[in-house]
């Protein structure tokens, strides 16, 4: 009785048993399945990193040697600033005097001078040392500026690949559908087989249209990349947002903020600071010494002495100061000839740029509803007989035509964006 109680009761708790046990091994499951879920979205988001444009700016600011060499001569250049006070040189003597006939004489225990003393010419050397820290940081801002240009001229070229991508991807549907539609026609005894024989053609046409826009786009990433210094895959966003775009709102001051202006306004600094220091050179320096002394034996005489050195003849360093100051004279005309070119560039880059908007707004208004109107209609034309093959490939060739000018246009449109960015300084 007793053991036939016990096997009634296990058999009762069987089914519990196996309910736990399977609910057990779904969690097990469960919890495998969403870390390996964790574990494959990991690898494929460190794969296919998504950037935006701003993030691939600042990668490049980070990451990019030449901006970090740019940032390395401002370092070198405020630690030069110690150089502008020159103290002179420093010498140690010892020695004797009026020695001879039995006669102890003078001795010069100890003798300390310092020569060429320049504190006439700190201020120039001071104000030399700052300008030349304020032009390398110039060229730090200069180097920054063509940097992310470029990184906006590379990332606007990848999306352009892109997009061009894209658009063969969403033709291959097209396409793809009005393959097996001429082939339905052909086996239905519907068209002639040069139909289908041309569907066929212009479908491996856009297949290998395909391929050479994948390839175009991932070269265009490469090249990207160049400046990134990415270790793993990553793509780029198509959108391009307003705030990213040069804005034309303030025209009459728009170089005021110039990188390349600003480099050069600061050789001009530097020169004409170079110049002031040859000419401090034609001042005094100063010359002062102290002696410890002992006379005849008995020691706690001094001696001491201060003075002034100038060049007696100028013919070498006036040659210097001449030539520093054409050297100013030289920067000076060449910041004109900068100035100049600058203008003319931004005038010419800004009424190209200001057709392009326009011309963008009507692709955006007009232009590409009407290809997608045109390509939607084609389609439907050709499935119900409406259109024989060569009207079908002509609208859909147009079409394509329509979008892909729209896509080079605003390729240029955003370059065009980068080029006033970076002339501007914005």
């Amino acid at each position: 009785m007793k053991n036939k109680k016990i096997k009634t009761e296990l058999k009762s708790k069987l089914p519990v048993a196996q309910k736990a046990l399977r609910l057990s091994k779904n969690r097990w499951d469960a919890a495998l399945m969403f870390l390996l879920l964790i574990s494959f979205t990991g690898i494929a988001k460190a794969q296919t990193e998504v950037l935006t444009l701003q993030q691939a700016i600042e990668r490049a600011r980070e990451n990019y040697p030449a901006i970090k060499a740019a940032q390395l001569e401002v370092d070198r250049q405020k630690a030069l600033k110690v150089t502008a006070v020159d103290l002179g040189t420093t010498s140690v003597c010892t020695g004797k005097e009026e020695v001879g006939n039995g006669e102890p004489g003078i001795n010069n225990r100890i003798g300390i001078n310092q020569n060429e003393i320049d504190l006439l010419g700190i201020a120039s050397k001071s104000k030399l040392a700052k300008k030349r820290t304020a032009s390398a940081e110039s060229g730090l801002g200069l180097t920054e500026a063509s940097i992310v240009r470029n990184v906006r001229n590379a990332w606007y070229k990848a999306v352009f690949a892109k997009e061009q991508w894209m658009l063969y991807k969403q033709l291959d549907t097209v396409y793809t559908n009005f393959k097996k539609s001429a082939e339905l026609r052909y086996k239905t005894q519907q068209t002639s087989k040069i139909e289908y024989l041309s569907a066929t053609t212009r479908y491996q046409e856009m297949m290998i249209s395909i391929k050479t826009a994948e390839s175009d786009y991932r070269a265009a990433l490469e090249m990207l990349n160049q400046y990134l210094m990415m270790k793993t895959a990553f793509d780029v966003k198509t959108d391009v947002q307003a705030g990213e775009l040069f804005s034309v709102t303030q025209v009459e001051d728009s170089l005021a903020g110039s990188p390349e202006l600003g480099y050069y306004s600061s050789l001009i600094d530097v020169s004409k600071a170079e110049w002031k220091t040859e000419q401090a050179v034609f001042l005094p320096k100063f010359d002062a010494g102290y002696i410890n002394q002992s006379v005849d034996g008995t020691k706690g005489f001094h001696a001491w002495q201060v003075g002034i050195s100038v060049p007696l003849l100028f013919f070498s360093q006036s040659g210097k100061a001449k030539a520093s100051k054409i050297n100013y004279e030289i920067a000076t005309k060449q910041f004109e000839q900068k100035a100049a070119e600058v203008n003319a560039q931004y005038r010419q880059l800004l009424a190209r740029y200001l057709i392009l908007k326009d011309v963008i707004d009507y692709y955006n208004v007009n232009a590409l509803p009407f290809a997608d109107e045109q390509i939607e209609a084609s389609n439907i034309a050709y499935r119900l007989g409406s259109v024989d093959y060569v009207q079908f490939i002509q609208n859909i060739e147009s079409a394509i035509r329509i979008k892909q000018e729209y896509l080079v246009k605003r390729n240029e449109y955003l370059n065009l964006s980068a080029q006033l960015k970076y002339l501007t300084g914005r």
